[in-house]
């Protein structure tokens, strides 16, 4: 929603716009002219301001929610505010350090790492959090294995970037030797494979004549498959949904309940990461913001987003961010949605090179 080029986004409307937002992001009330003149100290009148809040209603920025109630942001407004005239915080540098102490070295696991990620955005914040570690579409088998366990049961290991196992009862009982042949023939035939062709194609393309004189040939190519349609899900850590519902928007109860529905459904936030991590034009932790309407799920419609990559070396490997209300501490919440992104680049990057 382009601003109008008749109504002009002046200093002073500048200044007002950044009172209303800030006042509102404190009180979680309607901000009336008065309060923005003893707040600021502003070197005009109410009546003034009342004129300029006109202005402003105009434009689209603020709005009255309802009569002799005073001026909250709408979503537009937001996006002008953190765009022209949001000051962002910069963190103290002891803060950074502490982070990156906590991250550097102390965990072996990918899994571990985003986990510690989400705990330190969602404490420092206050908002609920979130690390999304999306699918490859480059992931390849790298290695097949079997185990057996008592009563036809089945381990099935898959080697990706990441290990995925499972137990699987299966219809009979084969030696150890024969699943040890299967896993021999699939590794010899699926190493560097990419999972989504693996996934998309059936036994019959795999099969040959070698393999129809041991029938568990197509029994243990079917529970790879499964296993490789695991492993080709995204990954979503999340924390501190409590935290958002502590906000005065979500004591609301249907508000609340969307919200839950939504923090159910993870996948949801991990197709949204992947469509904004195809669209990066370049290796640097810049945040992604998305406010209010501008997400594309109406539950969240209450909410914002402040997300940004994470790298392995120059690869963009996943997403971090945090979801809080619209009246969201953008100023403070940019920067440390930008500093653990690039921390936990370095980290990662350390890891796995």
């Amino acid at each position: 929603m382009p601003l109008r080029k008749e109504l002009l986004l002046t200093e002073r409307r500048k200044q007002i716009l950044g009172a209303v937002v800030d006042l509102h992001v404190k009180t979680a009330q309607p901000v009336g002219s008065k309060a923005v003149v003893l707040e600021y100290r502003l070197n005009i009148s109410p009546a003034t301001v009342r004129l300029e809040f006109g202005v402003l209603e105009r434009m689209g920025l603020i709005f009255q929610p309802h009569t002799s109630a005073g001026r909250v942001p709408s979503d537009f407004g937001y996006r002008v505010f953190v765009d022209e005239v949001m000051r962002v915080r910069p963190l103290p540098p002891s803060k950074l350090r502490l982070w990156e102490q906590k991250l550097a070295n102390r965990y072996g696991e990918v899994r571990e790492l985003l986990q510690a990620v989400c705990r330190l955005l969602s404490q420092f914040t206050d908002y609920a959090s979130w690390a999304i570690l999306p699918r490859q579409e480059t992931e390849v088998v790298r290695g097949i294995h079997f185990s057996l366990l008592p009563d036809r049961r089945v381990v099935a290991i898959l080697l990706g970037h990441r290990l995925i196992h499972k137990a699987f009862v299966v219809p009979e009982k084969f030696d150890v030797n024969q699943w040890q042949q299967a896993a021999n023939w699939l590794n010899n035939r699926l190493n560097r494979v990419l999972l989504s062709t693996l996934i998309q194609t059936d036994w019959s393309h795999w099969a040959t004549p070698e393999t129809s004189q041991n029938p568990v040939f197509a029994l243990a190519f079917k529970l790879v498959q499964k296993l490789a349609e695991e492993a080709w899900q995204a990954e979503v850590w999340m924390e501190g949904l409590s935290r958002l519902l502590d906000e005065p928007e979500f004591k609301n109860l249907e508000r609340a309940q969307k919200l839950i529905a939504f923090w159910e459904t993870p996948q949801k936030l991990a197709v949204l990461c992947e469509s904004v991590l195809n669209k990066l034009p370049s290796p640097t932790p810049k945040a992604w913001l998305a406010i209010g309407s501008e997400i594309p799920f109406p539950e969240l419609h209450d909410c914002s987003i402040v997300a940004a990559p994470y790298f392995v070396g120059d690869y963009p490997f996943g997403m971090v961010g945090i979801l809080g209300p619209k009246r969201m501490r953008y100023s403070s919440a940019v920067p440390a949605v930008e500093a653990i992104a690039s921390l936990t680049s370095q980290a990662l990057t350390a890891m796995l090179s």
